[in-house]
């Protein structure tokens, strides 16, 4: 399968770059290998809360609602993680791990999944996160 964009990892940035290309008209394949969207922020601590306000924190296109206090807690950035997901209609293929990304005929990157199926897709974003390995 051929799209002209995949997206590696359904964290903040993997979810902010897939919106930003819909709206745009782009309709790239946005792949996690976890179970739901914003899996590192579901695994941290209850009591973690964002360090910067949330007027500075919010994804494009949609701030974080005005009565929440100004440092969100972690169960709240969740809770965003998954109504941006839904408000932009973003459709992440998740349980899908990918196991390499590299180059491949005529300018296309090859995506190789864990089940060994191939995407090609002229772009690549690697959102995977500062603590994993990229591919």
């Amino acid at each position: 399968m051929s799209r002209p964009v995949v997206v590696v990892g359904c964290g903040p940035a993997g979810l902010a770059v897939t919106a930003c290309l819909v709206e745009r008209g782009v309709r790239p394949v946005l792949l996690d290998r976890a179970d739901q969207v914003g899996s590192a922020w579901r695994n941290h601590y209850d009591r973690l809360h964002l360090h910067t306000t949330r007027d500075q924190s919010y994804l494009p296109g949609r701030p974080f609602p005005r009565h929440w206090p100004q440092y969100v807690p972690r169960a709240l950035v969740v809770e965003y993680l998954d109504a941006y997901a839904e408000a932009f209609g973003l459709e992440p293929q998740l349980n899908t791990a990918v196991q390499r990304v590299e180059p491949g005929e005529g300018g296309e990157w090859r995506v190789r999944l864990g089940d060994g199926a191939d995407l090609r897709a002229s772009h690549v974003v690697m959102a995977t996160g500062f603590n994993r390995v990229p591919y």
